[in-house]
């Protein structure tokens, strides 16, 4: 078998190359870092900035048909409605992606995290729901894991949210799960409500990606799943769901064991 020797000059030439090659991507990773960073303070800035105007072009529509109603037809009060009821939708908007940007633009604070009580912490800023709906919570003995105190709390509401949300006409029950797999623990929330089609199992983690019209019942801003796929992203994990229609929902996602 004939082997070729490189000269030390095609050796030299190939080292040289390969320290060019790396740094290229060394500055272009940087690149999209900074440009990553400039896009999550651009959409936080938007995102907090619209609010104020949008909720003043809403109060005055409440306002005109508060005070006018009477003197309005039927097409005109129509059509304020039409107009209050997009701009609630766009606050919701708004609101669901000044979350979300702050998950990159604002530093997480790690520390320990017993998740029990973050449950705790979410199901009360849901309490209202929870006992309007009947809701029954059920949960397994949670772990203490490194984690942002806060992202576990906004996870947990959102996937409990969901979970009562999209019910059925039996009373919501919802189990927390938890098993451990590979260094990692696993914790489902799992419902009783109305599942989803396979095949929307990764679209329901888009952005502003809704399974539901607009004029049911299930009101959103569509970026709650969304929120819950970064946190998780952020602590090294992942998110997915298994359901089945009609058959309700287990919202999996994984979080790092403290070693």
């Amino acid at each position: 078998m004939n082997e070729t020797k490189l000269s030390e000059s095609e050796l030299i030439k190939l080292r040289d190359e390969g320290r060019r090659l790396r740094e290229e991507v060394a500055t272009l990773t940087q690149q999209l870092k900074e440009q990553n960073k400039s896009m999550n303070e651009f959409t936080y800035i938007v995102s907090h900035d619209l609010q104020a105007p949008l909720r003043m072009v809403t109060g005055f529509l409440e306002l005109l048909e508060k005070r006018y109603g009477d003197k309005l037809d039927d097409n005109a009060s129509q059509y304020i409605g039409f107009a209050v009821g997009g701009a609630s939708k766009m606050q919701m908007q708004l609101t669901g992606l000044l979350e979300y940007s702050r998950l990159s633009t604002v530093p997480a604070v790690l520390e320990e995290v017993d998740l029990n009580r973050v449950v705790e912490e979410a199901k009360l800023s849901l309490s209202a729901v929870i006992l309007d709906t009947g809701t029954l919570i059920f949960t397994d003995h949670l772990p203490v894991i490194r984690a942002d105190k806060k992202q576990m709390v906004q996870l947990f509401h959102h996937l409990l949210e969901n979970a009562i949300k999209f019910r059925n006409a039996a009373v919501p029950a919802i189990e927390i799960l938890l098993t451990k797999a590979n260094e990692y623990w696993h914790i489902g929330i799992k419902d009783n409500g109305i599942g989803i089609d396979k095949a929307f199992a990764e679209k329901i983690f888009v952005m502003f990606r809704k399974l539901h019209t607009d004029d049911d019942k299930y009101k959103g801003s569509g970026a709650g799943l969304a929120i819950c796929k970064k946190i998780t992203e952020l602590h090294g994990g992942r998110i997915w769901v298994d359901s089945e229609k009609g058959k309700g929902s287990i919202c999996w996602f994984s979080l790092p064991a403290i070693a």
